[in-house]
Parts: structure tokens; C-alpha cells; sequence
């Protein structure tokens, strides 16, 4: 059995003021279609039928859309009284729900990366995140010697970065609950890539994309507007 979890207890401080009146998750990318929306219908895709909403700021309006049931996925919500980390409420849902397997999101990304197919590569006894390319915030400029060759305009670069999907085997869920709370990245990966109890997924053409700021926003909705 798999469950999904997702991370909805940020502030979205950097998306103020779209989120004064709404957490991020619930920031529309399409004509009355949030990043949530989408995140919960890939998890549909990947038969997870069941989903627990790891919420905080303003979690009323998370209720007030999705209720116990939507889109024929059972809703659960799981409620932290202020912003603990990561850690916290990745535990919480290890904690309060019985699973082989877990499937955490994080709440703010929008992506096409495959979920059935990292669930079909994942090996038990592991903990699986799927990682994507770095992409230079800045364009680059080419040079030879003293002579500038070129420019490229935002290119990736050879780095992978934690693209916020999380495969964890209910027999490594004691090692989260050794930390009551904080970063997950910094407290509990960190021990199991030690141990070679960490792999990664990988897809080279899958688009990602964090939503942190308004140009964040307004990438993902043009490009999704451009897929019709």
C-alpha cells in the first residue's frame, strides 16, 4: 500500500500578496486549477487513492476546497499548530499513518515528472528523491582566452538539485523519527547517503519548476497555457 503525502504549511512569504488570502499550494496555474490540484492528480495517476494534506497557514481554505473526498481521492488532513521544518511534518504523516510505502510532495512545485515510473524504480529498503538539473538563474557568457565566443541565455548546468518528491520505505521510518523537527535535508539524508540508503530518480526532459516567487508563477502559467 502506498499513501502521498503533501507539504502545505509554508508562509509563501515571497508570493505575498497572492498569499494573504490563500496558501500556496492553492495559487491557480490554470482557469480555476491550483498547483495542488495538479499534485493530487498525478498521485491519482500513480494510484494513490489516498492523500494526507500536511498543512499549517491558512489549512481552513485547503478543507474548504478538497474536503474528505475529490476527484475520487480520499483527502486527509494533517494539521501543525506553526512552521516546524520539513522534518516535522514528513514525521507526522509517518507517525499517524500505517503504509509500505510513503510518496511525500512538496506543495509548491509543478512538474511532469513520471511518479508511476519512479514508484516502479524504486528498490525496498531504500529511500528514493528525484533530483533535476540546475538551471543558471543568469545567462552565460562564453569566452576563449580573452575573446568572449558567445552568450546562452539560462542554460542548465551539470549540478542536480532536490526536486521535492520523496519515495520512503516504512522500515527506514524510524530514521525520521530520531529528530522531532527541522530540515530534512540537512538532518536525516545526509546519514542514509552515508549508509548508501539514499537513490536518486532522474528524468533528463522533465520539466520542473519551484513556485517561490510571482515570475515563478507566471512561467509555469505560460507554459501550461502554451499546452493548451
Amino acid at each position: 500500500m502506498i499513501v502521498g503525502g503533501v507539504l502545505c504549511g509554508g508562509l509563501g512569504k515571497r508570493l505575498r500578496p497572492l498569499t494573504d488570502s490563500v496558501p500556496k499550494p492553492l495559487l491557480e496555474i490554470g482557469r480555476n486549477f491550483t498547483i495542488l490540484d495538479r499534485l493530487i492528480m498525478q498521485m491519482k495517476h500513480a494510484k494513490i487513492f489516498e492523500v494526507y494534506l500536511l498543512a499549517g497557514y491558512q489549512h481552513e481554505k485547503l478543507v474548504k476546497r478538497y474536503g474528505e473526498n475529490w476527484q475520487d481521492i480520499h483527502i486527509h488532513y494533517i494539521i501543525e499548530d506553526k512552521p516546524r521544518g520539513t522534518l516535522y511534518a514528513i514525521n507526522s504523516l509517518l507517525k499517524n499513518v500505517d503504509s509500505d510505502l510513503y510518496l511525500v510532495m512538496n506543495g509548491d512545485i509543478v512538474t511532469d515528472i513520471n511518479i508511476s515510473r519512479m514508484i516502479s524504480e524504486w528498490k525496498p529498503g531504500t529511500v528514493s528523491i528525484a533530483l533535476t538539473l540546475l538551471r543558471s538563474p543568469y545567462g552565460i557568457v562564453q569566452v576563449s582566452g580573452e575573446t568572449i565566443t558567445g552568450f546562452e541565455e539560462k542554460p542548465m548546468l551539470p549540478h542536480y538539485i532536490n526536486a521535492g518528491i520523496y519515495l520512503i520505505d516504512a522500515g527506514l521510518k524510524h530514521r525520521f523519527l530520531e529528530h522531532n523537527e527541522g530540515d530534512v535535508e540537512k538532518l536525516v539524508f545526509p546519514k542514509l547517503a552515508e549508509e548508501g540508503l539514499l537513490r536518486r530518480y532522474f528524468e533528463a526532459d522533465a520539466y520542473w519548476k519551484s513556485v517561490d516567487t510571482l515570475k515563478d508563477l507566471e512561467e509555469v502559467r505560460m507554459r501550461l497555457s502554451n499546452q493548451g
